[in-house]
C-alpha cells in the first residue's frame, strides 16, 4: 500500500513537470523546431527518444520540424563498469567473468536505452555488448502514460488536424517496445546477414545467439570508422565515390528487392572495415509490403509521364483518407506537385528529400495518413542524402535510386526484363572496397554504369 501510495506521489509530480514544461513553451499556439527540440530535451531521456521516433512523421508535424528532430541526441549518463558487471551478472544468471574475461570500461556508446561495449570471450575472442539500461522500460512507459494525460490536461488533441496526438504516441511507443527487445533485433541481423549474402562490399555481425538475451545482445566487434569520416577513408585509400555509390546500392537493394531495411542509416549506424561497407544497430527495421514498393514505383514513374490523375488516384488507394476529400482540389495540388518534378532524365531529378516531402505537405494538408513504412523509408533517404552529399557531392543519390526505380517500374516486355536483370546485378555485384593493403581494383562502374540504362528509360517501351 505505501508504495503505490509513493507511486501515486511520483507520478503525480512528473505529471506537474510534463505541463509545466509544455505550457512553458506554449505548444498550443505553435512551436519553432528549435524551441520543440528544446523542450523535448527539457523533459528528459524518453522524449528525446520520442522525437527521434516522432521525426518519422512528416505527415503529422511539419518538415522543418521532422528535420530538426533527427537531430535530436541523448546526453545519456553512462553507466559505469560496476553497474555494467551487475547487470550482467543479474540477467545470466552467474558472474559476468564466467562469460567474459574483461569489459572494457569506456562504452563504445551510450544512449538513452542501452550502452555499447567492447569485450572479451573466455577464448579470446573480442565482441561488442549491447547492454540494456535498467528499469528504462518502466520509465518510458510511465512518461508515456503521463504524456498522453499531460496532453488532457493542457486540452492538446491534435496537431495539424491529421492525427489524434493519442494514436500517434502509441505508435512511437510501440516502435520504442520494439527497440528495447534485443531478441527481435538479433532476428533482424539474422535476416540482413541472409539478405548481403555473397555480396562482397557488405556486412553486418554476426550474433552470439548463445549469450544474447531480451536484454543484452553479443555480437562481433566491428572496428573501422564511421562511414562520414572521409580523411580516415582516404588515408587508407579507398575511394570515397566507390563507397558511396555501393552503400547506395546496397541500401537500394535493401527497399526495392528485400522490402526489408536499416529505419535509422546515420553515420554512428554505418562503418566502413576491412573494405566492406557495415551495417550496424538494427533494433529499428523499416518492412514495405508490395502495395508499398508499388507506389514508390508509381511515385516514380509519374514524374516521367505526368500522370497526375493516375498518381493521384493510387496514394488514395494505399493511404487512409477522408471520403468527402475535396478531389478537385487535391487533383490540382498533385498535378502542380508533378508539373514541379516533371524531368527530362534521372540526371536531372531533384533532391528525393525534396520530392518526399512536398508529397507529405499535400498529404498533410488533405488530411491522407501515409504508411509508417513509407514514412519511414522517407526518413531514411533524407538522412542517407545527407551523408552522401557530405561525403561526395557528385554523387547523385536520386539519379542513382531513380534509376534502378525505373528500371523496375517503366520498361515492359522483353526490353523490361532485360533492363531488370541488369539493375539487379548492379545491386548485388562488385567486389569488396578497395583500399591500400588489397589486391583488388576499384570497379570501373562507379560513374558509367547508371548512363548505359538512359536509352531506355525515356520513355513506356512495350513489347
Amino acid at each position: 500500500m505505501a508504495n503505490a501510495a509513493m507511486e501515486t506521489g511520483a507520478d503525480a509530480k512528473r505529471l506537474l513537470e510534463i505541463v509545466k514544461v509544455i505550457r512553458k513553451y506554449k505548444v498550443t499556439q505553435g512551436i519553432s523546431p528549435d524551441a520543440l527540440c528544446q523542450m523535448l530535451k527539457e523533459l528528459g531521456p524518453t522524449f528525446v527518444k520520442l522525437g527521434q521516433l516522432l521525426s518519422m512523421h512528416p505527415e503529422i508535424i511539419p518538415m522543418e520540424h521532422c528535420k530538426k528532430l533527427e537531430e535530436l541526441r541523448t546526453d545519456a549518463t553512462r553507466l559505469v563498469t560496476a553497474q555494467i558487471r551487475e547487470l550482467i551478472t543479474e540477467e545470466y544468471g552467474q558472474p559476468w567473468n564466467k562469460v567474459f574475461r574483461q569489459i572494457m570500461p569506456y562504452p563504445l556508446g551510450a544512449a538513452s536505452i542501452a550502452q555499447v561495449h567492447e569485450a572479451v570471450l573466455l577464448d579470446g575472442t573480442h565482441v561488442a555488448v549491447k547492454i540494456q539500461r535498467p528499469e528504462i522500460y518502466s520509465v518510458m512507459e510511465r512518461d508515456v502514460r503521463l504524456l498522453k494525460s499531460a496532453l488532457s490536461v493542457v486540452k492538446l488533441k491534435k496537431i495539424n488536424n491529421v492525427m489524434d496526438l493519442g494514436d500517434t504516441i502509441d505508435e512511437v511507443w510501440a516502435v520504442a517496445q520494439e527497440e528495447m527487445d534485443f531478441k527481435r533485433e538479433a532476428d533482424n541481423i539474422r535476416r540482413v546477414r541472409e539478405n548481403i549474402e555473397g555480396i562482397k562490399y557488405v556486412y553486418c555481425p554476426k550474433v552470439y545467439d548463445e549469450l544474447s538475451t531480451k536484454h543484452i545482445l553479443v555480437m562481433e566487434y566491428i572496428g573501422g570508422f564511421e562511414i562520414t569520416n572521409k580523411a580516415a577513408m582516404e588515408e587508407q585509400g579507398y575511394n570515397v565515390q566507390e563507397v558511396c555509390t555501393k552503400f547506395i546500392n546496397n541500401y537500394i537493394k535493401q527497399f526495392a528487392e528485400d522490402r526489408f531495411f536499416h529505419a535509422d542509416p546515420h553515420p554512428g549506424n554505418v562503418r566502413v572495415w576491412d573494405g566492406r561497407i557495415v551495417w550496424l544497430d538494427l533494433g529499428m527495421m523499416g518492412t514495405l509490403t508490395s502495395t508499398d514498393a508499388e507506389l514508390i514505383k508509381v511515385c516514380m514513374k509519374a514524374i516521367f509521364s505526368n500522370d497526375y490523375l493516375s498518381f493521384a488516384n493510387a496514394v488514395l488507394k494505399i493511404c487512409e483518407h477522408d471520403p468527402e476529400l475535396d478531389r478537385e482540389a487535391y487533383y490540382g495540388r498533385m498535378q502542380a506537385y508533378l508539373d514541379k518534378y516533371r524531368v527530362l532524365s534521372m540526371a536531372q531529378m531533384s533532391s528525393t528529400v525534396d520530392i518526399f516531402a512536398d508529397l507529405y505537405r499535400i498529404a498533410r494538408d488533405f488530411g491522407i495518413k501515409v504508411p509508417k513504412s513509407l514514412t519511414m523509408f522517407w526518413r531514411s533517404l533524407s538522412i542517407m542524402e545527407g551523408t552522401v552529399s557530405d561525403l561526395s557531392p557528385k554523387t547523385d543519390l536520386a539519379a542513382i535510386i531513380g534509376k534502378h526505380l525505373a528500371a523496375q517500374a517503366m520498361v515492359k516486355g522483353v526490353a523490361g526484363s532485360i533492363t531488370r536483370k541488369i539493375s539487379h546485378r548492379r545491386l548485388i555485384s562488385g567486389s569488396a572496397l578497395h583500399y591500400n593493403g588489397s589486391d583488388l581494383e576499384p570497379d570501373e562502374f562507379i560513374d558509367e554504369e547508371y548512363d548505359e540504362l538512359d536509352p531506355e528509360l525515356e520513355g513506356d517501351s512495350e513489347e
